[in-house]
């Protein structure tokens, strides 16, 4: 794999970087936070305030950081990272074979060169190579191997504890894939008892060991896993399925297609088949344990069920949801598929056993039809299967062909079987590194480049702006080069990216018309009053953005129009950046008005609901409003029909062969901001938007109604937008502009500004400042999200807290100068520390050396 790297110039090998996908919009980030946590601020291993708005953390360890492995990265700073990707890549690989290895010599299945034949197909194995770039899921290939050697050997001696300790790593490394490693060992379970039935009494007590360990280590992990548990339910736990459909996915037969060499590529990350590569010995030899005469009956009858349920599992729904813990995979299907890979491999490595080993010559037939079958119906069905091609197949049925000739050879003594095996290693090694080659040379990868230059421009503004302010407050960006820059650069942004994100916090995003999903957030649309509510005190602009440069190359891609920035004030001008003050930015928490209680949720109403946000606030009576909607002065239909209302209406393609598109002209009539809001009929699926002769700025992907400045400080000057149809038909959902009343919205946040919390003292779990409360009616509300983990103190008592907006923490004070001081500890850590170390104790104790008398 080392060569492979070397041979695709990865980073420091050349120009690319192994960075792909969610490793390099995702991890890599996390990657970053872990060194920054661990070695500068291990606060934030509970808690931060770069997670979009401020969130727990225990959680996010649990799922993506908490492997062993990671220690390394704590050698690879800043652009060397990427090196440490490389190295974390390359151990996993190795430890996973190592393991499997270590399971073969330990229960005398395979010796010699043998080892490293099956173990390089295991390490190799087509999921693994799939999911290089989820390296957070490749230790289960590591674990899995010293979790059944360790079960292996209590069932067989009835003591020890190495399983338990190895599946409660397991579970605390990544509770995830933990899960579906614990279901396989209930099957494994049943294999073993079949297999070595020798009475109830007898099984009765090996259950009792599986059982009682079992419940050891999920005990022994408590300390991460209930914790992470409550964070769950607020998270990936609000999007159980609660329908479940028994049906079938696709056709079965299609699995057999991932049988094939480099059977996979980008298409099949978002909605794919399940990647069960092994290479063609172990297909032919775990076909082979089925019709083998040296195990029994009962032991073939129990796996080859256990097979059925592991292969129906991955299209039958139901199934399939009950192996990802009730909710669809969000790309990455059919995650578990490692298991059966594991399980081929292991009772193919069974099967292969006698130094004189030759399937009979019934059995090569089998095999023969069975491959020459797989390539037939994957080459019949080659324009529907994207990743497979002639060449592939080509070398499938070669590869596949030379291992049969040499498992067809019987040896006549020890030397022809070394041989015989040693010429088995070369192609196995052969066949998995071809397969590795054509898997990963069908996927792109960010360059060196890519990564570094926002990368860099992003620290060196996050440097800037803490010798310019060391206090708690949140900073915006213009420019971004992923979701989760305020986690890897250590400042408090407003975007992230997590399969385990609240669902209050895109439910927020949404109402105040930002970009959200089920697991991501992005504030590319603030408007005056989100940006002051929110106190993004700061805003990241790139100076090389395509408002100011003809230039068709940008270093760094703008995020967002940047209108708002001319209401702030440039406090630092950097090589490549600028850094502004937003002088109507709040507080993380300051006294607003009771009617703050009563404000309800207004979905794909972002207008609606900002102006309801400051008015519940400032406690404006009457209500008052802050946007106004603005007619454009002249609309141009160019091949659609016209229409006279635009909101909501259909716009239709006339001449499906021409471009269409619609000019859509305004004169502001004051120098205050303009926006455009959208449906989710207007995202970049359907139509593209120009703003003057260059494409708008704005984050094209979004579910609810979002809010874009497309003007500011442009009196009497012509704006123009332009939506271009990418389709035929094109719905003009809340597509409406308005105008904001600068005024009157800054008269009302300097208001806000009065009852301002001054933090004075804080870390990523602890705030403490004063704040100075004008009258009785009020409460103190922060833009902190709620959770029971918070407490908070007023001069020094811990007052009872609630939720306002369905989202932050709040609670009641008085009038007067007071000195409010929030501290933060995850639910149930205390109680999962407690348990254990109660189950570490017994643990130690059953470890004991067992004496028989």
């Amino acid at each position: 794999m080392l060569g492979y790297f070397v041979y695709r110039q990865m980073y420091p090998f050349g120009k690319e970087s192994l960075l792909t996908v969610d490793l390099g919009q995702q991890y890599i980030d996390f990657f970053q936070y872990y060194r920054q946590t661990i070695l500068h601020d291990p606060s934030g291993f509970f808690y931060s305030f770069s997670k979009a708005i401020g969130g727990e953390m225990l959680g996010e360890w649990a799922y993506y950081m908490l492997s062993p492995f990671n220690l390394v990265l704590l050698f690879f700073p800043d652009k060397s990272i990427m090196a440490g990707v490389m190295v974390l890549t390359l151990l996993k690989y190795a430890t996973a074979g190592y393991t499997f290895g270590r399971l073969l010599v330990q229960r005398q299945i395979q010796s010699g060169i043998l080892v490293p034949v099956f173990a390089t197909s295991y390490a190799l194995m087509g999921w693994g190579i799939a999911n290089q770039l989820n390296l957070l899921w490749l230790d289960a290939l590591v674990f899995l191997p010293l979790i059944i050697l360790g079960l292996l050997n209590l069932l067989d001696r009835e003591h020890g504890v190495a399983y338990a300790w190895w599946l409660a790593l397991m579970l605390v490394t990544n509770y995830y894939m933990g899960y579906m490693i614990a279901i396989f060992l209930m099957l494994f379970f049943i294999y073993y008892e079949v297999a070595h039935f020798q009475n109830l009494k007898n099984s009765l007590r090996q259950f009792w060991l599986f059982a009682s360990r079992s419940l050891l280590a999920g005990a022994s992990a408590a300390l991460v896993l209930l914790p992470t548990f409550f964070s769950l339910q607020a998270s990936k736990g609000q999007y159980s399925q609660s329908v479940i459909h028994a049906k079938i996915e696709y056709n079965p037969l299609k699995i057999l297609s991932k049988l094939t060499l480099g059977s996979f590529n980008f298409k099949q990350m978002p909605s794919g088949y399940p990647n069960i590569f092994v290479g063609s010995l172990v297909l032919f030899l775990f076909v082979t344990y089925f019709f083998s005469k040296r195990f029994s009956y009962r032991e073939r009858i129990c796996a080859f069920l256990i097979s059925v349920f592991l292969v129906v599992s991955m299209f039958f729904e139901p199934l399939d949801l009950f192996w990802h813990g009730m909710q669809f995979p969000v790309w990455y299907p059919y995650r578990f598929s490692y298991l059966l890979s594991f399980w081929m491999i292991y009772l193919a490595a069974k099967t292969f056993v006698k130094p004189n080993f030759a399937p009979h010559y019934m059995l090569i037939w089998l095999a023969f039809f069975l491959e020459a079958g797989i390539i037939l119906y994957t080459w019949d069905q080659l324009k529907k299967f994207s990743y497979a091609t002639t060449t592939t197949l080509i070398f499938s049925a070669l590869l596949a062909v030379i291992v049969l000739l040499i498992l067809s050879i019987q040896p006549e003594n020890r030397r022809a079987s070394q041989q015989r095996n040693a010429c088995l290693y070369i192609v196995v090694i052969t066949e998995m590194m071809l397969n590795a080659a054509f898997s990963l040379n069908n996927l792109s990868y960010l360059s060196v480049s890519e990564y570094s230059v926002p990368s860099a421009a992003l620290q060196a503004d996050s440097r800037k702006l803490k010798e310019l302010d060391t206090g708690l407050y949140r900073t915006g960006q213009t420019y971004a080069r992923t979701k989760n820059d305020g986690l890897a650069q250590g400042f408090n942004g407003g975007a992230y990216f997590s399969s385990a994100l609240e669902k209050a916090i895109p439910d927020f995003f949404g109402q105040i018309g930002n970009p959200d999903g089920d697991n991501y957030v992005t504030y590319a649309n603030g408007t005056l009053i989100s940006d002051g509510l929110l106190d993004m005190k700061y805003y990241f602009h790139q100076k090389n953005d395509r408002n100011q440069s003809n230039d068709s190359h940008v270093d760094l891609d703008p995020l967002t129009e940047s209108y708002n920035l001319k209401d702030y004030k440039p406090v630092a001008d950097l090589n490549q950046t600028a850094i502004y003050q937003n002088p109507y930015a709040t507080s993380l928490g300051y006294g607003a008005n009771k009617a703050l209680k009563q404000l309800k949720p207004f979905y794909n109403a972002p207008i609606t609901y900002q102006t309801s946000w400051l008015n519940a606030v400032t406690g404006a009576w009457p209500t008052t409003a802050y946007f106004q909607a603005q007619n454009f002065s002249e609309v141009i239909f160019q091949n659609t029909n016209t229409a006279t209302t635009l909101t909501g209406a259909k716009i239709s393609r006339l001449d499906k062969s021409k471009n269409a598109q619609i000019i859509f002209k305004f004169i502001p009539k004051s120098d205050d901001p303009y926006y455009l809001t959208l449906g989710n009929g207007l995202s970049s699926d359907y139509v593209d938007f120009y703003l003057g002769n260059r494409k708008l700025n704005h984050y094209e992907t979004f579910r609810h109604v979002v809010v874009l400045n497309v003007g500011n400080l442009q009196k009497d000057q012509e704006i123009t937008i332009t939506a271009r149809l990418k389709k035929n038909n094109l719905y003009l959902n809340n597509f409406v502009l308005y105008s904001l009343d600068k005024q009157t919205v800054t008269a009302k946040l300097k208001q806000v500004q009065k009852q301002a919390w001054h933090i004075k003292k804080y870390n990523q779990r602890y705030l403490t400042g004063s704040v100075k409360i004008l009258d009785n009616d009020q409460i103190f509300t922060t833009t902190i999200p709620y959770s029971k983990g918070w407490q908070a103190y007023i001069d020094g008592k811990q007052v009872n807290t609630y939720k306002v907006q369905d989202t932050f923490l709040t609670f009641d004070i008085g009038k007067g100068k007071h000195t409010v001081t929030l501290k933060y500890w995850p639910p149930y850590l205390n109680l999962g520390l407690a348990l254990s170390l109660c189950a570490w104790m017994i643990l130690l104790l059953l470890a004991r050396p067992v004496h028989k008398f």
